[in-house]
């Protein structure tokens, strides 16, 4: 009876997966512990973020576009558009005002 070995290519694709599974299992135990006070603010950040993505698309604008209109630098736009920005209240109206959309709905 012959035993087939593995050639190195399937080696090393056990050892990704094996690697990955780890880093999942390490991800959600790590999430567990996040307080759902902080998920919320991220989702938000994340919800706004994507807004404003959406917002530059549809009006076929540029993060310089909005820097330029906003009076602000590039890098600041950038910061704020990637990452999870700590977005003031007054920086979030600004950048509505300046796409002429807004970012955030109250639902009543």
């Amino acid at each position: 009876m012959s035993v087939k070995k593995k050639t190195t290519v399937e080696l090393l694709k056990e050892s990704e997966k094996t690697v990955m599974t780890h880093k999942q299992e390490w991800f959600n135990e790590k999430m567990a512990a996040v307080s759902p006070e902080i998920m919320s603010e991220v989702q938000l950040s994340a919800d706004i973020i994507a807004r404003i993505d959406a917002v530059l698309k549809q009006k076929n604008m540029t993060q310089r576009d909005l820097a330029k209109r906003m009076g602000r630098s590039e890098a600041v736009i950038s910061r704020w558009t990637s990452g999870f920005p700590n977005l003031t209240l007054k920086s979030i109206a600004e950048i509505s005002t300046a796409l002429g959309e807004p970012l955030v709905r109250i639902a009543e």
